[in-house]
């Protein structure tokens, strides 16, 4: 546990020491956030509305994946290569679909299961007349439904834990633009994915590029001044853009580190055994 702390904070510390990495980052991760936004806003009502949004949806798959690819390439070698960037954006897309329809179907087995156990419905009881009639009755608060409970974590835990670990091993085991060793290389990847030194530095990113962003967007606050609660919106947004790029990078970063390079298999030389010639 103390290597992959050090590891992550390490990590951390390199990612903020090489700002143009960082940028290059944040304007694949602006442009992706910008598409996104353009796609859930634009109405499909004229014919080039529909083309834009037809244009986003594959413009969007695109960026994601390139964003994953230029981090992970460039833990590996500490370079952007763009044409390996490119090819190993296909190669992520491609990889990524079976693990996606699979979590996918898991999750359709899980609420058919859980629609097996559905929760109690409850019943607030009618009031009693009483002393004082215009004292409001409180709310009846239902029982603890453990089946609901332990549905819900399984659903996050396969889709904010499981899916994204064994995506991004699955990304770090095709990386690099080489297919010799491919399919091996990937069943490796899968068997680190949910090992507890991953699941560590998963969970220190998930606090970073998720909880924080939360609670710099979701708290309310009430503030004199049509500029101040401006000033004061655009610093949060930044706020939770910085530390969800930070917090990714850095998490896919110490991933992609975590993993022991794999050795590369040098063929044995042919060894030609001189016959005896006849006396």
């Amino acid at each position: 546990m103390t290597t992959t702390l050090k590891l992550w904070f390490s990590t951390i510390a390199n990612t903020l020491a090489n700002p143009g990495a960082l940028l290059v980052f944040a304007v694949i991760y602006a442009l992706l956030l910008v598409a996104s936004y353009i796609f859930i806003w634009i109405r499909e009502a004229t014919v080039s509305q529909v083309l834009v949004t037809y244009a986003l949806m594959i413009l969007i798959p695109i960026a994601f994946f390139a964003l994953q690819a230029a981090i992970i390439d460039r833990a590996l070698d500490q370079k952007f290569r763009w044409r390996i960037i490119l090819i190993d954006t296909l190669k992520f897309l491609a990889v990524t679909i079976p693990v996606l329809l699979l979590v996918l179907f898991l999750y359709y087995l899980l609420n058919k299961l859980a629609a097996r156990y559905p929760a109690p419905v409850v019943v607030a009881a009618a009031p009693t007349p009483a002393a004082h009639p215009t004292t409001p009755t409180p709310p009846v608060t239902p029982p603890l439904h453990w089946p609901s409970l332990i549905f819900s974590t399984l659903r996050f835990a396969l889709l904010g834990v499981a899916l994204p670990l064994a995506a991004i091993h699955l990304w770090i085991a095709v990386a690099g633009g080489e297919f010799r060793g491919l399919f091996k290389r990937m069943g490796s990847g899968l068997a680190r994915a949910f090992s507890s030194d991953s699941v560590l530095i998963y969970g220190l990113g998930l606090i970073v590029f998720v909880v924080l962003p939360y609670i710099m967007l979701v708290p309310v606050f009430n503030l004199s001044g049509n500029k101040t609660e401006f000033a004061v919106f655009s610093l949060r947004l930044l706020l939770a853009f910085l530390f969800s790029l930070v917090g990714w990078v850095s998490t896919l970063t110490a991933l992609t580190r975590s993993v022991p390079a794999v050795p590369v298999e040098v063929p044995e030389p042919n060894v030609v055994i001189p016959t005896e010639s006849p006396a």
